[in-house]
């Protein structure tokens, strides 16, 4: 009797095997296939993926592309992290009303294909990962449209245990690496830090079906701007799960120690990491009334007459006491910005920027003294490093006077004019000068935890170099309107409950302060504890660079300040 029950057992096996291979390409699921790829996956570098070229019968998947464009609808998303047009999770197919689900029959064909026994088992036998769940299904239909870009994360949140992407690009049309969209792997530093740069860059291609491991610490990637105008990188991504209660193989222990995810780290962790530089002698009160010569005198070289104007000055005063927030425009005089315009224009027009089109990794990082600075899980952008030998490069006139300028935000003068404008006494600082290139410099959301305010001043310089086809005015309306990013947002605290997978888009309730990318303007904001913010990724649209000197200012204790005044 149990040898027949165990007959009928492998014969139904069989049955579902063969009722599923039909949906996949041929031989996927054969025992030779998941040797090969298994050995690939092992070996593969700078942590385990594999890449298969054709993953599912191509008839089933051309109808399935044909659903998606004639009866689904997408919402674009947008955050500090992404920008993506996205349908809703394709679990609740379920749920459709039966003519609705018709129209979609194909598309649910492949979603019950991905998440059966039989290709949860080739994926556990490729991956080594273990048993997965049947019944958790994750995945969604994405469109990277003009524009659209992921930035570097490890995909670590709750029961996540594969990641993978079935690429549904035009079946016609090979996909130019050039129209971006690549999904890009990083090595790490140590367990936790990735690389500034992608060590591994995948194409999207019909078909191409891109899975790792969930690793974490390890499994680093992003998904390259798209730069294509009217075709879209059209995908299905989404996760296998560990088995969920009741499910064979389920382990409490295992569910309960699953690590932090990217956005969770960045929220607990303060961008207060670098340590200030205090100011040797404190300021008294009487700071805050005027300046002297001597200050009027140094910050004459570079700033722009009418700012050291006491009239003007009180005025400013005045509002920022009003709203913590003020924003001087043409802050620096006239031969500073002249020559710190050139310098920055002529840098990007040297490096291919502000050309509409996606510029390699690494570009400008042999230029004078600028360097890349990371990790790209938290930020990526180019700063100038003041120790850094450059003798050997070409001379670079950016890097020079971004370099003074940041000396001057540290200087004595120009404390003594933030404690005249803010009527606070900074007690400390620290800054760069940075640059921030088209497609592929940003910050994402961190947090104040400081336990008390901090002062943020930038100037920041965004280019609107003429070229033959632009004008500025056409340069300065892109970075107003926010769509090629560059924009600075300070954002309310999050909710506790809040889905860690998700972060609040800029445009929601949560925003408190949007900057867009200025010229030549110089930005003051009182951040309280908890506050987050970030810059916006710059497209690789945008008319180019963002160059800014951005500081953050250390203030006194309250306690300590009450118990000065009385």
């Amino acid at each position: 009797m149990s040898t027949l029950s165990n007959d009928v057992e492998r014969s139904a096996k069989r049955s579902r095997l063969d009722s599923q291979k039909k949906h996949f390409h041929t031989d996927l699921l054969k025992d030779a296939t998941v040797d090969k790829i298994h050995k690939a996956f092992q070996t593969s570098q700078p942590y385990l993926h594999c890449k298969i070229d054709q993953l599912m019968d191509d008839s089933l998947l051309r109808a399935v592309r044909q659903e998606i464009l004639s009866n689904l609808h997408f919402t674009v998303k947008e955050t500090d992290i992404y920008k993506v047009w996205q349908t809703g999770d394709l679990a609740n197919l379920d749920g459709l009303p039966q003519d609705e689900l018709d129209k979609l029959s194909q598309l649910f064909t492949l979603r019950n294909a991905l998440y059966s026994q039989e290709f949860r088992d080739f994926i556990s036998s490729v991956t080594n990962c273990g048993p997965l769940s049947g019944t958790k299904t994750d995945m969604s239909i994405n469109s990277y449209n003009d524009g659209c870009h992921l930035l570097n994360h490890d995909d670590v949140i709750g029961t996540r245990r594969v990641s993978f992407i079935l690429y549904l690009t035009d079946p016609d049309h090979i996909w130019d690496p050039q129209d971006g969209g690549a999904l890009e792997l990083y090595p790490v530093i140590e367990k936790g830090i990735p690389a500034v740069e992608p060590s591994v860059i995948i194409p999207p291609q019909w078909n191409q079906f891109v899975m790792f491991t969930v690793q974490p610490g390890h499994s680093f990637h992003s998904v390259e701007e798209v730069v294509a105008q009217k075709k879209p990188r059209l995908s299905i991504s989404g996760w296998f799960h560990i088995p969920q209660k009741g499910e064979p193989g389920y382990n409490a222990l295992v569910e309960e120690g699953q690590a932090k995810s990217s956005l969770e780290q960045l929220q607990e962790e303060s961008d207060s990491s670098s340590k200030f530089d205090h100011y040797q002698t404190a300021l008294d009160d009487d700071a805050v009334e005027g300046l002297t010569e001597e200050d009027l005198t140094s910050l004459a070289e570079w700033m722009n007459p009418h700012y050291l104007n006491m009239a003007t000055l009180s005025k400013i005063s005045e509002q920022f006491l009003d709203e913590s927030a003020v924003q001087c425009k043409d802050i620096l005089n006239k031969e500073v910005h002249d020559r710190l315009k050139k310098a920055t224009s002529e840098a990007d027009e040297q490096d291919g920027f502000g050309k509409d089109k996606m510029v390699a990794h690494g570009t400008g990082s042999q230029r004078g003294n600028w360097e890349c600075q990371g990790p790209p899980h938290k930020h990526r952008y180019m700063v100038v490093n003041k120790t850094k030998n450059s003798a050997s490069m070409m001379d670079d006139d950016s890097s020079k006077i971004l370099g003074d300028l940041q000396a001057k935000f540290s200087g004595e003068p120009f404390r003594h004019w933030l404690a005249v404008v803010t009527q606070l006494l900074p007690i400390g600082y620290r800054g760069d000068a940075r640059r921030f290139r088209p497609g592929h410099d940003y910050t994402l959301a961190t947090t104040n935890t400081r336990g008390q305010g901090v002062l943020d001043v930038t100037l920041c310089m965004a280019s609107t170099r003429q070229t033959t086809d632009k004008n500025e005015d056409d340069a300065q309306e892109k970075w107003n309107s926010g769509e090629f990013g560059g924009y600075e947002c300070y954002m309310a605290p999050h909710d506790e409950e809040e889905d860690a997978a998700v972060y609040k888009a800029a445009d929601e309730e949560g925003a408190l302060l949007t900057m867009a990318a200025g010229e030549n303007e110089l930005a003051l904001v009182l951040r309280d504890e908890g506050v987050m913010r970030f810059i916006k990724y710059i497209s690789a649209r945008a008319p180019g660079s963002r160059w800014d000197v951005a500081f953050e200012y250390d203030l006194p204790e309250e306690d300590e300040e009450q118990g000065d005044d009385q």
